[in-house]
């Protein structure tokens, strides 16, 4: 998920449940709710970022210690500016908010996170929200800044000011909770929909590997990809709240390339390694640039309709099948 949502998701927390109790609160939930996105740091650029980002940093194994840092962090910052000190308690339950709050919405998109870093490499994804979501910041800011708005009304009118913001805090996460809960359930129906015999008959009596539905802006419309043993099918899928109207378009059938001599070079680089480990539908293809070949390898899950999935690692060999260049992109 995106950093504005999470600040946002932040200060929502913070009104709800510790502004009136822990001072600086609105501050540190901001900050908490960013922590785990740190691992920027050190896992940028080039294919490091798969291979880092969202790892022992995102992972609920350092969740207690993240709180921890949180908690002694408002300590110290509250004795700088000689404030009363927040409780030990109250701090470690905000820094378990805000930096839950990251993992837990990194977790409902595609690009997933490795929960269990670092006992384990494996990522989890719920693929039920775009790492983008228009519609998230929508309902953020106007629930958010509903309060403000009241604030100056109240004031032109002289009606006694109340405290409002505890109530939109409280009332914007119910509607984001209702929101991801939205998205859950027409994800399952769209998953349903690719069991579905009118999705089979696009197969050709080929038994699927794997297949997943991908989130866009709208929890009612998806995107499939299907892994066939010769092919993978990129669709659009549309998921009503009547399921029975369920339909699946077919945008693009990436025939898979055979594996070359080339292909299987690049996949033996770190940088092929790496990429491998981390996509969940991969593919690769060769081109050949004068002497030189090309390897690139796609991950299907980003597949952008008729285009060229975004993401890719090309790794260009000579003749020999010596390494000249390795790159990791998420441009065509």
């Amino acid at each position: 998920m995106d950093n504005l949502t999470h600040s946002l998701v932040g200060v929502a927390l913070s009104r709800a449940f510790f502004k009136k109790r822990v001072a600086f609160a609105t501050t540190a939930l901001v900050i908490a709710a960013n922590l785990p996105d740190l691992d920027l740091l050190y896992s940028w650029p080039g294919i490091r970022y798969l291979e880092y980002h969202r790892g022992l940093f995102h992972s609920l194994v350092l969740l207690p210690l993240w709180a921890l840092a949180v908690a002694l962090a408002l300590r110290w910052f509250a004795a700088r500016r000689q404030q009363p000190l927040p409780a030990l308690r109250m701090g470690f339950l905000l820094g378990l908010a805000g930096v839950g709050s990251h993992i837990l919405l990194d977790w409902c998109n595609a690009y997933g996170v490795r929960l269990f870093a670092p006992f384990s490499r494996t990522f989890y994804a719920l693929d039920i929200s775009p790492m983008l979501d228009p519609w998230l910041w929508l309902l953020l800011l106007s629930f958010l800044g509903f309060p403000l708005l009241l604030g100056l009304i109240t004031t032109e009118v002289g009606v006694p000011k109340k405290n409002p913001h505890r109530l939109s805090g409280l009332l914007v996460l119910v509607l984001f909770a209702a929101w991801l809960g939205l998205r859950a359930r027409q994800h399952a129906a769209a998953l349903d929909e690719l069991n579905s015999p009118d999705v089979s008959r696009y197969f050709n009596n080929q038994l699927p590997y794997n297949w997943a539905a991908f989130p866009t802006s709208s929890p009612f419309a998806w995107r499939a990809v299907v892994d066939l043993p010769a092919n993978y099918l990129v669709a659009d899928l549309s998921s009503p709240w009547d399921s029975s109207q369920a339909t699946f378009t077919l945008r693009r059938n990436y025939i898979k390339p055979p594996r070359t001599p080339a292909v299987a070079a690049a996949e033996q680089t770190p940088t092929g390694r790496i990429f491998l480990w981390y996509a969940r539908f991969p593919m690769a293809d060769e081109e050949q640039h004068g002497s030189d070949s090309v390897a690139i390898l796609t991950d299907m899950r980003f597949a952008q309709g008729v285009q060229r999935p975004a993401m890719q690692a090309t790794v260009t060999l000579d003749d020999s099948l010596r390494v000249i260049r390795q790159r990791f992109s998420w441009t065509h």
